[in-house]
Parts: structure tokens; C-alpha cells; sequence
């Protein structure tokens, strides 16, 4: 039984000795395959989610997964922050150029190791331009200078009523033959980084006299300045379906006598036209009614309207322009004399008259695009 427990023994202690030559052959194995024990692992590892940006704008994140550090400063030139200690840090950097950020680890064992990220951070980009004149003759020409910043490589405009409508050129030459304000847009680009940046100038150049009417388009859905007179108050309703597509027109019903009329008399002191002595202007508005044949643009005038007392010094004309039930634009021409007269309330009208003398007319008349204009 003795040998019996000895061999036991013996046993025991040769699998405890195997055991023991096992675990030292992994060991060694996890050095010969890894270079170090876990506990002894040192590696820079560290990278950075673009290497461009906006300054001001675009975030870069910076992730440290270095092994073995006992600590960590990031270093951000011209950025917010300007340093940090975190694995993980969002970075704005305010200034545009060439830089070039850093990142110092320092290991378990005292040794330090750094790795930089060279990144170029680019200016913003606005865009801007300006026109060679703000106010032109219908016809003439305006050159637009780009007049952005941040170094845009392609542009993209486009003109309202101009020729060309679009235009890719930097600084092009455009050509208006419309009667009203004009906007302008553009959109540039930079290749580089992919920046986008656009622009708008709504009535930017004024193409011909500017607009002295207010509310003679009704395009806002509302009647404000413009009224009519028949001997009952003001009929005059917006209505659907205006002149050359618009969307508003404004009518009235005419029964045997009528006429539409704007009073800027009653209006605020900054609203009201001040016809000038010794000019001329154009008058003219679109019109149509339901009845074709029966009513003509008989006479119209341009002047001034004083209330107690009375005082009209108005300028007239005659047209009769027969109505048809089609648009079609009524246009006249008044000669404002120089005779020291005062026309700071203006009033002008166009009167409805009927073509066939005694006879009962009944129609609705539509009028749209009112407008008032001095002549350059």
C-alpha cells in the first residue's frame, strides 16, 4: 500500500510538472506570436474623419485608439477647442490656411510618441456680385462682376427678363427688353471641397421708368388703391384669371356709366404721387368685358384731386379704344404744363363710355396691370 501511495504521488507530481510546462509553453507562444505581454502593449493608433474643412463651420472628429497610454494631449491650432486630453473630441477650427494638428501619447513606461494630421482648412464661401448700373432703359445692358469670396471655381446666374436667362459665365453681359424690376441670382461652387454657396437681389436693376402705381396689379389678392365710381360707392371686386397670366384682375359691373380711378389723395404722405410740372407720363392698364362691342375707353385723366376746395388741375385725353372679350392694353400719354400749379395728391381715371348712344349697356369690366410710369 505504500509503494501504492508513493506511485500515487509520483504521479501527481509529474502532472502537476507537465501542467506547469504547458502553461510556460503558452506563454512563451503569446510572446513569440504578440511581441509582449498584455500588460506591455504600447501602439500609437489615431485618426481623424476628414482632412479638409470650412473654417467656422464643418466639425472634424479626432479618435485616439492608441494602446498602453497613461495620457493623451491633443493639440488644435486656430481650433475650438485648442487642446484636449479626451480619446474622442469634435474640433471647429476658425482658421482657414494649411495646418496641422497633433496628438501626443505617453505611454505605461514613461515614453512618449506623437503623430500629426496636416489638414487644409478653407475659407468660407459667400457669394456676392454687383451690377455695373441699377437703372436702365428697356434694352440697354448691364455687366454683373462676381464679387465673391472664398475662391469659387464655377458659377451659376440667372436673370429675370434677361437675355441670356442663365449664364455660367463669372462676370457676364446681360440684356433686358422687359418694363419693370428685375432679380437676379447666383449659385457658385468650389471643386475642391464641394462647397455651395447662392444669392438672391429680388428688383435688383430697375429696366425702364420705375412703377409710381400702387396695387395695380391686385396680384396680393386685395383692392387698396384703385377704386370705381358710378354713384353708389366703390364696386370694384378682385377676381380671377388677371392680364398676361397673372393671377388677380380687378372688375366692376357697368351699368350705363362707370369708371376706374386711383386717388392717392387719401393716402399717407409717403404713399401719395407727386406728379411733376413740366414732365410727361405714361398711363396705361389691360382691359376687357364680358360683353364685346358696347363700351370704349372714352376718355381719361392725370392731375390732382384737393378736397374743400375743389381742385382737380388735371391733365386729360380721349382714347375710345372699343372693349372686346379679349385683354387687350389701353395706353396714354400726359404732358404735365409747367404752370406753377400744385399736383402733389394725384388722381387719375379712366371713364367707360357706351358706343351706342341712348341704349341700356349691362356688362362687367376687368382691368389689371395699372400702371403709371414717368417718361425718361
Amino acid at each position: 500500500m505504500k509503494n501504492k501511495s508513493l506511485l500515487q504521488q509520483n504521479t501527481s507530481l509529474k502532472y502537476f510538472l507537465f501542467l506547469s510546462f504547458v502553461w510556460m509553453f503558452l506563454l512563451n507562444a503569446c510572446e513569440m506570436d504578440y511581441g509582449k505581454k498584455p500588460e506591455e502593449t504600447k501602439e500609437l493608433m489615431a485618426t481623424v474623419s476628414a482632412n479638409k474643412a470650412v473654417a467656422g463651420g464643418d466639425m472634424l472628429t479626432f479618435i485616439d485608439m492608441s494602446l498602453g497610454v497613461e495620457k493623451r494631449t491633443w493639440i488644435f491650432p486656430g481650433g475650438e477647442p485648442a487642446t484636449s486630453e479626451k480619446a474622442e473630441v469634435g474640433v471647429v477650427f476658425k482658421q482657414e490656411g494649411n495646418i496641422a494638428p497633433s496628438l501626443v501619447v505617453e505611454y505605461f513606461d514613461g515614453s512618449k510618441e506623437t503623430k500629426t494630421f496636416p489638414l487644409k482648412i478653407f475659407p468660407v464661401l459667400v457669394a456676392n456680385f454687383t451690377p455695373s448700373k441699377t437703372r436702365i432703359k428697356v434694352g440697354e445692358t448691364v455687366t454683373f462682376t462676381d464679387a465673391s469670396i472664398g475662391g469659387a471655381t464655377a458659377w451659376s446666374w440667372t436673370f429675370e427678363g434677361g437675355t441670356p436667362a442663365t449664364s455660367t459665365d463669372r462676370n457676364p453681359t446681360v440684356k433686358f427688353d422687359v418694363n419693370k424690376p428685375v432679380g437676379i441670382s447666383l449659385k457658385i461652387t468650389r471643386a475642391e471641397d464641394g462647397s455651395i454657396a447662392s444669392i438672391v437681389k429680388n428688383a435688383l436693376v430697375q429696366v425702364g421708368p420705375p412703377e409710381l402705381m400702387y396695387n395695380g396689379s391686385f396680384e396680393d389678392g386685395l383692392i387698396t388703391d384703385i377704386q370705381t365710381w358710378n354713384g353708389s360707392g366703390f364696386p370694384l371686386v378682385v377676381v380671377s384669371g388677371g392680364a398676361n397670366g397673372t393671377k388677380y384682375a380687378a372688375a366692376f359691373d357697368y351699368n350705363n356709366w362707370g369708371g376706374a380711378e386711383l386717388m392717392s389723395r387719401d393716402k399717407p404722405a409717403e404713399k401719395r404721387i407727386a406728379v411733376e410740372n413740366g414732365k410727361s407720363y405714361t398711363v396705361s392698364m389691360w382691359v376687357k368685358a364680358d360683353k364685346p362691342g358696347v363700351i370704349t375707353i372714352g376718355w381719361f385723366q392725370l392731375g390732382n384731386n384737393n378736397l374743400s376746395p375743389w381742385s382737380y388741375n388735371s391733365v386729360w385725353g380721349t382714347n375710345g379704344q372699343v372693349l372686346t372679350t379679349e385683354w387687350q392694353k389701353v395706353s396714354f400719354k400726359a404732358d404735365i404744363p409747367n404752370d406753377g400749379k400744385s399736383r402733389l395728391n394725384n388722381y387719375h381715371s379712366f371713364w367707360f363710355t357706351k358706343v351706342v348712344g341712348d341704349a341700356t349697356v349691362n356688362t362687367r369690366v376687368y382691368i389689371d396691370e395699372l400702371s403709371l410710369k414717368i417718361v425718361d
